[in-house]
């Protein structure tokens, strides 16, 4: 950084907001983090939610050592402006993150959709296809509750049932990932021998209770 605390505008913070290339202000300063995702002890999940955008709450509430703010301002690129957020700024960067590195014809395995299944990393298949809707949430007119009930999961008969329009359609364009590969695992197996185990139990307690009655 040669010592150089040159100004950052949002603009170019909105830039680097992807694992190629991730920037987080924290507390009026701006640092390059890209090459601690993965040494970073709280995952790298964290530190992409927050790329290009002011992780400055985030990190004051997780209270870091001294250490982690030598790494912190060892990665330091300039001081944020001081000019207020613009309007919409996130959704900008929101929608920056959505276009960067996305194949949506690369095959994803149920497994690997199983994965992305809690808040802050959602995805779900639709009609064949899988999206990614960690950062629709709460932009989702039905409510984040309703995306989170099928993640990691088939939403293909929640989404028609919904009755969506075609303006809907096209959002989920921007959201695609990829598309589902393979046969969805049979979750309901085990249930179903369990329910038959019990039947078989019942049947014999009763077999044995009808016996002692009539002894």
């Amino acid at each position: 950084m040669n010592g150089e605390k040159r100004i950052v505008q949002w603009n170019e913070l909105a830039d680097h907001c992807n694992r190629t290339s991730l920037w987080v202000a924290i507390e009026g300063q701006v640092f390059d983090v890209t090459t601690y995702l993965a040494e970073h002890p709280g995952g790298d999940d964290v530190l992409l939610k927050y790329g290009g955008l002011d992780g400055t709450q985030k990190f004051l509430d997780v209270n870091h050592s001294n250490y982690a703010r030598s790494l912190r301002n060892a990665r330091l690129v300039g001081t944020l402006t001081t000019d207020p957020q613009p309007i919409d700024y996130i959704k900008l960067v929101k929608s920056k993150k959505q276009k960067v590195n996305v194949n949506p014809n690369r095959q994803i395995s149920w497994e690997e959709l199983g994965q992305h299944n809690k808040k802050e990393d959602l995805w779900m298949v639709i009609e064949g296809k899988v999206y990614d809707v960690t950062d629709f949430q709460d932009d989702h007119p039905g409510g984040p509750a309703i995306l989170l009930g099928k993640a990691g999961d088939d939403a293909t008969a929640a989404f028609h049932d919904a009755n969506h329009s075609q303006s809907a359609y096209r959002q989920l364009e921007k959201l695609q990932v990829g598309v589902i590969t393979g046969v969805k695992p049979n979750v309901s197996g085990s249930g179903s021998s369990t329910n038959i185990i019990f039947l078989i139990l019942l049947i014999l307690a009763i077999g044995v209770g009808i016996f002692v009655i009539t002894k």
